[in-house]
């Protein structure tokens, strides 16, 4: 991952509310969708955009997420959104203040993912309000999780591509100078010495594992409740005195804010951490556009063939780690990528360790509903 680049920070990006007021979702699902065929492609390490760093909570990549590893039918460990979508997110990397870093939850979802998380809430809130009829139900979870859509017309947000659920970290300067470092190495190495990049490469991973600080955006990833909600720190502080971990939370989700729909995203008023391409039906609407160019994709095979590389490797590093590697593999083969995972746990130890906050499992909260 190469967090080199030129910084194009705008103070006035860390200062510039969130609108108390933000575009109407009324609709969204009727904006006319004209796909444009863009394609999918791979964000976070070994990958052409591994300037983004990438940690898959659905996958269950890491000990954090509340998803055992691979429980989720049709979880991915890579995050792949479309090509347009990729080169905003680095675009918005750069505008963020020294020392700080995009980080990517959740990007192009399968659908059997989305019907899962969408079942889940929905059977949460049948439970917490057993008065409520389907529809009410189903309006009501639609709030934080899309239903399952096959409709040509009017496909899920993240089955696009187009959505992207993100956040900032940032690292200690000492941690900071030493990814630098390998970076620069990595660069002067080019393609001479393989394995040498590679493990260059997983140790830098694990230095931004062992001491990512997530920014306090007020909520986890996924809460379910009104915390969740972009703008609900700026609508607090017309009512009282935020306290100082709000006060913080509200600059941060600025910071986001700012600097997304400055790269060209559109936000979603509901949960600071999701923003939506333009080209998106959501993102349309908000943009106030008449028509809207992705929609439901599936993976190519060069995207399916870097997730088996992806799993693979993640596989391989948990096996090695274990003392579990060799017959117990079963079906999955020494491939390169297992060879080099062998040499990647020798650097770096266990690859699900992280420091990152826990995710939240996407549920309702007991508050009243609105």
């Amino acid at each position: 991952m190469n967090l080199d680049g030129e910084r194009k920070f705008n103070p006035d990006l860390t200062s510039r509310p969130v609108p108390i007021e933000l575009p109407s979702m009324t609709g969204w699902k009727e904006v006319f969708l004209r796909e444009n065929g863009e394609p999918l492609v791979p964000l976070g390490p070994f990958s052409c955009n591994d300037e983004i760093f990438t940690h898959s909570i659905y996958f269950g990549e890491k000990k954090d997420s509340p998803y055992p590893s691979s429980s989720l039918e049709g979880s991915l460990v890579t995050m792949f959104v479309r090509q347009e979508a990729a080169q905003q997110l680095k675009k918005a990397q750069l505008l963020l203040p020294t020392g700080m870093y995009l980080i990517v939850f959740d990007a192009y979802r399968t659908l059997r993912v989305q019907q899962s998380l969408y079942d889940g809430y929905l059977n949460e809130l049948k439970t917490m309000h057993p008065d409520l009829t389907d529809e009410e139900l189903s309006k009501a979870t639609q709030v934080f999780v899309s239903i399952p859509s096959t409709d040509p017309n009017r496909p899920s947000p993240h089955n696009t591509g187009g959505s992207v659920d993100t956040a900032i970290f940032k690292l200690p300067p000492n941690i900071e100078k030493e990814v630098q470092q390998i970076n620069q190495e990595v660069a002067k190495l080019g393609n001479k010495d393989w394995e040498k990049v590679y493990k260059l490469q997983m140790r830098k991973i694990a230095l931004i594992e062992a001491n990512i600080q997530l920014l306090n955006f007020g909520t986890n990833f996924d809460h379910g409740g009104p915390e969740a909600a972009l703008n609900y720190y700026e609508k607090l502080a017309t009512k009282r005195k935020l306290t100082s971990e709000e006060h913080e939370a509200l600059g941060y989700r600025r910071i986001l804010y700012n600097t997304m729909t400055e790269a060209g995203f559109e936000p979603y008023e509901d949960e600071w951490w999701h923003y939506n391409s333009k080209k998106s039906q959501m993102g349309a609407k908000t943009a106030g556009l008449n028509h809207a160019e992705y929609g439901a994709i599936q993976l190519s095979p060069e995207n399916s063939k870097h997730e088996m590389m992806r799993r693979q490797h993640w596989l391989g590093s948990v096996k090695i780690f274990s003392g579990d590697i060799g017959t117990k593999l079963g079906v999955y083969p020494i491939t390169p990528a297992m060879g080099a995972a062998q040499t990647g746990v020798r650097e770096v130890g266990d690859i699900r360790n992280t420091k990152s906050p826990i995710a939240e499992i996407i549920k309702p909260t007991e508050k009243k509903l609105n």
